[in-house]
């Protein structure tokens, strides 16, 4: 994504003008529930050894993430209805179950405490642990964050390091609460930072430069039948921003809800690690600037509907005006390939009311790109720049444009093969080139 490079063209992830600060080596701790936190019994169910909790215990209860450092590896941990304050750690095979999507709450305390990458979330799994966590519900409140190199908060809801892996299903994570201050400037344990919600998942994380090993900022993960709402970061990451991922994940059968973040990255779905990207619905709040991105990686994106991702222009210098210059202007994206490897594939997605729907910003490998929809673009269905690439038995419906070639640094050729358009507004391609380069367009129909 350009947006992390030196480059204008703020289509590219993020927005925001915060530079990498040196991330605090401090301990993940926990911080103690303003609510006593429910004592929990051993006991078994249906032949696996379980956790229980029971009912609420007097203040002197050790608290959860005492019992998830004393259960042993295998166990199953259940939460009955409640709310539960604080940070946890978890670095051994465990379940975590709760009661059902609102039922359960885990919420952030009021100030998280960063971990020693620098990162703060609701829920941290470590050291290689392999981990499950289902049926509740994960409250993160506007915190003041460490940024990384391109600005975004590193923290939120969810997150996976040191190798470690993570399935989560039918869970809720939601910004939570009042956000006065959101993306405002801010000091957090001794360093500068950034308000925020952050991200909900974060399956291997950021880092400051040299503090983690490529092993520590790594995750793998599942997550299936998730949702999220009003995360002004990544909603969904895999992987960290200072380049090519070892973190994987499988991302199916989602509802992921995208904002508001006027001034920052706020993207559905960010991949810098190779991933599955399957039957997601992601759609566009106020505020938000694309559906899903991949990075420097390869992913299968199939079948999902990405839609509402209109540009709002923020004051200068934060934002470029909207507009449908593709070098200079801004666009809100459907789909987003940046500098990707071998082997994506971009195939029976439905995509609509978006500014470009569907964006190849090179250098990087040719993709496929297939059998998708895209209708009611605000500028252009499809758009290219510094690649070449070909698009195949696409539907294009309305915009100014069914495509846009851009030769910014390259010889670009976008080729149009027996794609079905129609109802463009102003000409079937917008061609732009900077000397000496060439921008390309060429039709093979039926």
């Amino acid at each position: 994504m350009r947006e992390f490079s030196e480059r204008k063209r703020t289509k590219r992830l993020g927005l925001a003008t915060i530079s990498m600060l040196l991330l605090l080596a401090l301990a993940f701790s926990v911080i103690p529930a303003v609510e006593a936190i429910p004592s929990l019994a051993a006991s078994h169910s249906h032949g696996r050894i379980g956790v229980a909790v029971g009912p609420p215990a007097a203040a002197s209860a050790a608290g959860l993430q005492t019992e998830i450092d004393q259960a042993p590896s295998g166990t199953t941990i259940l939460l009955p209805p409640g709310t539960y304050i604080g940070q946890l750690h978890v670095d051994k095979r465990l379940d975590l179950v709760g009661s059902g999507e609102g039922k359960t709450i885990l919420q952030s305390p009021s100030t998280m405490t960063p971990d020693s990458l620098g990162n703060v979330f609701v829920v941290e799994v470590g050291r290689g642990a392999s981990v499950q966590i289902s049926a509740l519900t994960v409250r993160v409140t506007e915190q003041c964050m460490l940024a990384n190199s391109i600005g975004v908060a590193t923290g939120g809801g969810v997150g996976v390091r040191d190798n470690s892996t993570l399935r989560i299903s039918t869970v809720n994570i939601v910004a939570y609460g009042p956000y006065p201050n959101l993306d405002q400037a801010c000091t957090t344990h001794g360093s500068a930072g950034m308000i925020s919600f952050g991200r909900a998942i974060s399956i291997g994380l950021d880092d400051g430069p040299g503090v983690g090993t490529a092993t520590q900022v790594e995750g793998h993960g599942v997550i299936e039948r998730v949702m999220t709402k009003g995360f002004d970061i990544f909603s969904i990451s895999v992987g960290g921003v200072r380049g090519p991922s070892g973190s994987t994940a499988t991302i199916e059968d989602n509802v992921v809800r995208v904002g508001p973040g006027p001034y920052t990255a706020a993207y559905g779905i960010v991949v810098y690690g190779v991933s599955v990207v399957s039957n997601n619905l992601v759609i566009g709040e106020a505020g938000s600037d694309g559906g899903i991105a991949v990075v420097f990686t390869s992913a299968l994106v199939t079948d999902n509907v990405v839609k509402n991702f209109i540009c709002t222009s923020a004051p200068f210098p934060i934002s470029p005006p909207c507009g449908v210059d593709p070098f200079f202007d801004d666009q809100d994206l459907g789909i987003f390939l940046a500098s990707i490897t071998p082997g994506t594939v971009v195939t029976g997605n439905s995509i609509h009311q978006v500014d470009a729907g569907i964006f190849v910003d090179g250098p990087g490998a040719p993709a496929i790109i297939e059998r998708n929809s895209i209708t009611n673009s605000t500028y252009y269905g499809l758009d290219l720049i510094d690649a070449n690439q070909t698009f195949r038995n696409d539907v294009v419906t309305g915009g100014l444009y069914a495509i846009a070639v851009g030769a910014d640094a390259a010889n670009t050729t976008a080729i149009l093969a027996h794609d079905t358009i129609h109802g463009y507004s102003v000409a079937l391609g917008l061609l732009e080139a900077n000397y000496p380069w060439i921008a390309k367009l060429v039709v093979r129909s039926h």
